[in-house]
């Protein structure tokens, strides 16, 4: 596959995905933030709702359809 093609299936992915890294949660193609505090955070996708349940949970980062959360993160509920 070359280089363009990988690049552009890239910046055009639409699909909901969670990426799990060492107490980061990073969620890509969500819908909206439906509710924030710093123990739970709920977020809609096109197929539902996902939780983030933890303590000191802050979005560190965030875009048009990207979310990086970081804090002490005790699960997350599809």
């Amino acid at each position: 596959m070359k280089l363009i093609d990988k690049l552009n299936r890239y910046l055009t992915e639409t699909q909901y995905k969670i990426i799990i890294k060492d107490n980061t949660v990073n969620i890509i193609n969500y819908i909206e933030i439906k509710d924030f505090t710093s123990t739970k955070i709920i977020i809609k996708h096109p197929k539902g709702i996902t939780t983030i349940l933890g303590t000191n949970l802050v979005v560190s980062k965030m875009q048009d359809n990207e979310a990086l959360i970081i804090g002490n993160i005790q699960s997350i509920e599809l």
